[in-house]
């Protein structure tokens, strides 16, 4: 008897461990599904935003002030998605370049929306200022390549 009972444990601590070794491996799997769909939805708010504000700047760059409701719509949009998923500090810098004013017309907006692209890419994996030492902002809003001018062009 004793030899049918520690057979009978032992494939029930087998079948005992293997259930929950799927179980685990299941939890495991739906948790990672979850976070890469967190990330392609914030991925996507990032473009959207950087994308929507782009146009908005240049637009304004160029001497349009009339905004179209589409394009703040989609700008608005994105804000809520930054403000729904992203990492803390993604969302106090963008509190703080929408606080300043959020037209990018300020050096003190530049400098804030410099520093909110710099958190979506620590978010987004790179190291913490990595960049700091480049001239971002001026590679952000310039509109036109130093040495090419549209203007010039045009009149040719």
């Amino acid at each position: 008897m004793p030899t049918i009972s520690v057979a009978v444990l032992s494939l029930l601590s087998g079948a005992l461990g293997a259930a929950v070794g799927v179980v685990l491996g299941h939890v495991l799997a739906q948790r990672r599904s979850r976070k890469d769909s967190l990330d392609g939805f914030r991925l996507k708010a990032y473009a959207d935003f950087i994308s929507a504000a782009s146009q908005l700047v240049a637009a304004r760059r160029m001497g349009s002030t009339s905004d179209l409701i589409s394009d703040l719509a989609v700008l608005n949009d994105a804000k809520v998605r930054i403000c729904m998923c992203a990492d803390v500090y993604v969302v106090e810098a963008l509190v703080d370049f929408w606080r300043l004013g959020g037209t990018l017309e300020k050096e003190e907006e530049i400098l804030a929306f410099t520093r909110l692209c710099q958190r979506i890419r620590e978010s987004i994996g790179n190291e913490r200022n990595d960049t700091a030492f480049l001239d971002i902002s001026s590679t952000l809003f310039r509109l036109e390549p130093s040495s090419y001018s549209y203007r010039s062009a045009k009149s040719l």
